[in-house]
């Protein structure tokens, strides 16, 4: 269990999470859905491979390769802030089971942060492209009149790297704020600050801005070319409700919102 004793909170809010299978169409691809809904459920990854040979694994040795993974009893969420997480050795890691954020006793457990660790290797002859969008689904709105929206609140940390090297490469991602910031730069700019805003609202090591959403509808995009037989890359999703987020609507998060995010990564054969 993840101890968050110390972690400020201005009001603690739980969201229940859903977490299911949505099935894939294109040539190679995987789906990971995931909800911070009302309703409990499971957490699936799934690949559909054709001409391009991709697998998954939560290991890296690839003993238990499969077509998709499936992780059950997601709970309820509450709020958490980014400087209460564990290291990234520590959430980067295969060895770190998906409820570590788990916190409570077991009659009243829920979760500060959900992350889930997992490989994508070509097991196949033919070199690889892939996109991976973590795309935005269907949101409910609170259920208190407020009309809010838990993309306001809603972080998204993800790390990529090659399991041969001791990295942890991560971007961190936020709706649009509602009001200008300004970067390291001294420009103006609607990125979102990862939690807590800093001095005049300007960005610094101790106040990171986060990566504003690719879209209205993912909330990040990846690329990946040459992916060649034999290639292996480790992924690492981190969900959490930011409740130290400056601009939030509120003060807190959203009571009885909902939002889905997704995972998808569209495969196709490499062009020379």
């Amino acid at each position: 269990m993840y101890d968050v004793s110390l972690v400020r909170k201005k009001r603690r809010r739980r969201i229940m999470a859903l977490v299911s299978f949505i099935s894939a169409i294109g040539l190679a691809s995987l789906v990971m859905i995931s909800f911070l809904g009302r309703n409990v459920g499971a957490y699936t990854i799934s690949i559909t491979n054709s001409s391009v040979k991709l697998a998954l694994s939560q290991k890296s040795d690839f003993v238990h390769q499969s077509s998709y993974i499936r992780i059950e009893g997601i709970k309820q969420f509450e709020e958490n802030t980014y400087r209460a997480l564990p290291p990234d050795s520590i959430l980067d890691n295969e060895d770190t089971p998906f409820d570590y954020g788990m916190v409570g006793d077991v009659s009243n457990s829920r979760y500060s942060f959900f992350k889930c660790t997992y490989y994508v290797k070509n097991v196949g002859n033919i070199t690889a492209n892939y996109t991976m969008d973590v795309y935005i689904g269907k949101m409910n709105k609170a259920n208190d009149g407020s009309e809010r929206r838990l993309d306001d609140t809603v972080r998204i940390m993800v790390y990529e790297n090659d399991p041969r090297e001791d990295t942890h490469h991560k971007r961190i991602f936020a709706n649009a704020a509602y009001e200008n910031n300004v970067d390291r730069d001294g420009r103006f700019t609607s990125r979102e600050f990862v939690s807590v805003a800093g001095p005049n609202n300007q960005e610094s090591d101790e106040f990171p801005l986060a990566e504003t959403f690719f879209s209205s509808s993912i909330a990040a995009r990846y690329k990946v070319e040459g992916f060649a037989k034999g290639d292996m890359l480790r992924y690492t999703v981190v969900m959490w409700l930011e409740g130290e987020d400056p601009q939030a609507r509120g003060g807190s998060v959203p009571e009885g919102a909902s939002i889905e995010f997704g995972v998808r990564i569209s495969a196709g054969e490499f062009e020379y």
